[in-house]
Parts: structure tokens; C-alpha cells; sequence
């Protein structure tokens, strides 16, 4: 039996007598899919009434002054289950962040409702310890004074916790390129679809560089051993909103280094600009997206002057440009596995080219509110839905995370 965790208003995590109870978006299920809770995985009090089990299993409130707890978790994992917890509907929104249900095994260790998806180094958080990314930005603020592309990376890294941000300090890995592209999405409070795990950015970035400034930092980047170089990250608007400027940029970056791989992460608002996109040296395109449902879709990312048929006809142009693909779907359970969701994305990677990746990060949310925004459903459970999901794409590589392509496996 799991033991039910909850938080007192002190924010103290304590592990109760009851049985855990877990919520799957539909209704309080008894806690599963327990995983040892990972060493660099937060274990935070949620501001809303938790759910313990009775013996019998029903569920019971546990009073006003005992609050939900929830973990959230390092990238590469992925949550099954959502912590149960009665929600206050006369009171604003949770904080949308990736909750996962917790509880406490027989000898008091905590688990959470959760599956080891993907695993790549690159993304560990040991690999970017605060003190270490303090010492590199002040370095390379130093050692580029006056740089405004710079100085935008170090606070992205520094304040905002970019991963991305931090490596072009540490000249590795991905480094990402802020072009301080337009919003296409207004999304509802209760979800943050632009959240990627691993940046917490409080603004979006709102300096323009120029083509100059975007390939002096990527030649920089590669030379120094850098593989990827991103557009589109957690900060940033739709770049192919700004479809010119990234595509003087790319082509910039192509006159200076040949070296690393050029990615951009979209929501597909905007097919038009792929092409010239292509032709200036991308070569690598992840379509970020909460449902391949038109209507879900539509009600979550709130889509400013596109529709979900744009979505299609990026995912389209990108397959006939021959470019690394990549389809990051961001996990709510309750909406993930239910089998109208499964059906439309499985229709929709049906005829991807195989070795095409589709990712699947948690979805920052206030869970309850989030479902709210779509019509009721029946979920199968997201262990189901991942084993329906490599049943019927044989040809799609799952995991978490973008790859250069030099890492990514030959297809023949």
C-alpha cells in the first residue's frame, strides 16, 4: 500500500496513515506507477485541499488545513498520474507547472506517479549547478562587453534557469538563439504551453538582434565544441513570425561555420516561411503541440491569426523538405490517453518519414482548470496510451529530448 502525502500550510511534507489516492482526470484512482523519486525531482505543497483513501478506498477529504503535495520533475521523465485535490473554484488559478501525484512507500520513501522516458545528460540538472553558470555568464559578459545578444543569454540564464541559455556560456551542447519573434498563441491561464521544463522565463525576450550578432555567438558556439543551435525556445514568440529575420540569420550563420545543428521549435502557425526557412540551412524543425484534435488544440493554445489546419500544413512542408522532424507533444493526463486524442495523433504521424521523433514533456497546467477548458472524456491511463502509441508507430522514435543530427541513429 502507498501512503497518502500531504502539506501543512508551513509548507512541511508529511506522509500520512491513509492510502494515496491519485487523480487520472476523470476521477480519484488509488496511486500507481510508483518510481522512486528522482534526486533533482521538487516535492512542492499544492494550495488546494488534498484526497487520502479511506480503508474501503473511498475517497476522503483530509480538512482545510491539509493541503495537496506534488512533485515536479526533471526532463526525460513523464507523470501518469495528477495529485488529488479538491479544487476551490471561487479562487484563481494554480501556478501551471508539471504536477505529478506523490505518495510514500511502505518504508516512507517518496515515489511518484511517473515513468523514466528518455535520458540524455546534456539536460541533467547536475550539469548546470547555479554557482558554475554564475562564474561562466560573468566571464562571458566580461569577455564580451557591449555584446546586447549576450547580455539578454545571461539573464535568461541566470533569472530564468535556460538551459540554453547557459551552454553558450559554457560552449557546449545547445545554445539557444532569442530573436524576440511575435506571440501566435494567448493560451488560457491555467496552461503555459511554451514551458519546456527547463527554463521558467517571467517575460519573453524583447531585444531584436541582428544577423550580425545571432552567427558571431553561433560561430563562436560551435567552434568552442556547441552541436545545436535553436530557435524558438521557452522565451521566445513564433520564429516563423519572423520569417524574415530568421531566415537572414540562418543564412548568416551558414557564411561563418558549416559546424552544428540548426533546429527550431514552432507551432506550426505559419507554414509560408518554412521554405525559405530550408533553403537559407535549417535543418531541423519540432512542432510543439497539446492535442492533434483541431477543437482541443484550438481551446488550449489559443491561436492568434492561425488554425490547426496551419499545424498540418507545417508538419507537411517540413516531411517534403526532408528535414529532422520532430513532434513535441506536450503530456496532460486525462487528455493525452483518452482515445479521440490517441486516434487524431496517431492520423496525424501516420505518414511522418520514419526516424521522425515524437516527444512527450509534461504540459505546465493547473490540471482541473485545464481539463475544464475541454469537454469531459474517458482516459485509458498514460501507460496504455504510450504501448498504443508504439504498437502503431513503429516508424516514430519516442523519447524527450532534440538530438543533433550527427546523434541521430541511421535509418536506412
Amino acid at each position: 500500500m502507498y501512503r497518502a502525502v500531504h502539506a501543512d500550510r508551513g509548507g512541511r511534507i508529511i506522509v500520512a496513515d491513509h492510502p494515496a489516492l491519485a487523480y487520472d482526470g476523470a476521477r480519484h484512482v488509488p496511486f500507481a506507477y510508483a518510481l522512486p523519486l528522482p534526486s533533482d525531482a521538487a516535492v512542492v505543497p499544492v494550495a488546494r485541499e488534498a484526497f487520502a483513501a479511506e480503508r474501503s478506498g473511498k475517497p476522503r477529504r483530509l480538512g482545510a488545513g491539509r493541503l495537496a503535495a506534488a512533485a515536479l520533475l526533471p526532463a526525460g521523465h513523464l507523470r501518469t498520474q495528477l495529485p488529488a485535490y479538491a479544487d476551490a473554484t471561487d479562487r484563481a488559478e494554480l501556478e501551471p507547472r508539471p504536477y505529478a501525484a506523490v505518495a510514500a512507500n511502505d518504508a516512507g520513501g517518496l515515489v511518484v506517479a511517473a515513468l523514466l522516458l528518455d535520458r540524455d545528460p546534456t539536460h541533467d540538472a547536475e550539469a548546470f549547478p547555479r554557482a558554475e553558470v554564475a562564474k561562466r555568464v560573468d566571464a562571458g559578459l566580461r569577455a564580451h562587453p557591449g555584446d546586447r545578444l549576450v547580455r539578454q543569454l545571461a539573464r535568461c540564464a541566470r533569472e530564468y534557469g535556460c538551459h540554453g541559455a547557459a551552454n553558450a556560456f559554457f560552449g557546449r551542447w545547445e545554445c539557444a538563439l532569442p530573436m524576440a519573434a511575435p506571440q501566435a498563441e494567448r493560451p488560457p491561464a491555467s496552461v503555459r504551453p511554451r514551458r519546456d521544463g527547463e527554463a521558467e522565463p517571467t517575460e519573453p525576450a524583447a531585444f531584436h538582434p541582428s544577423a550580425e550578432e545571432v552567427a558571431g555567438l553561433a560561430r563562436e558556439h560551435i567552434a568552442a565544441g556547441g552541436t545545436l543551435l535553436s530557435f524558438g525556445r521557452a522565451c521566445e514568440g513564433e520564429p516563423l513570425l519572423a520569417a524574415r529575420e530568421t531566415e537572414e540569420a540562418i543564412a548568416r550563420i551558414r557564411t561563418v561555420t558549416g559546424g552544428g545543428t540548426i533546429h527550431l521549435e514552432t507551432n506550426g502557425a505559419a507554414p509560408g516561411g518554412l521554405r525559405r526557412l530550408a533553403s537559407a540551412g535549417l535543418e531541423s524543425l519540432t512542432i510543439r503541440l497539446v492535442s492533434a484534435r483541431a477543437a482541443t488544440y484550438e481551446a488550449i493554445h489559443g491561436p492568434i491569426g492561425y488554425r490547426f489546419p496551419d499545424v498540418r500544413a507545417t508538419l507537411r512542408i517540413a516531411t517534403e523538405l526532408r528535414l529532422s522532424l520532430s513532434v513535441l507533444v506536450l503530456v496532460l493526463p486525462g487528455l493525452f490517453d483518452r482515445p479521440d486524442e490517441l486516434d487524431a495523433l496517431v492520423a496525424l504521424l501516420a505518414d511522418v518519414p520514419e526516424g521522425t521523433a515524437l516527444l512527450l514533456r509534461d504540459l505546465h497546467a493547473d490540471p482541473h482548470r485545464a481539463l475544464d477548458l475541454v469537454p469531459a472524456g474517458e482516459p485509458i491511463g498514460v501507460p496504455r496510451a504510450l504501448a498504443r502509441l508504439r504498437e502503431e508507430l513503429p516508424h516514430v522514435r519516442i523519447g524527450a529530448f532534440v538530438r543533433p543530427l550527427a546523434k541521430v541513429p541511421h535509418v536506412p
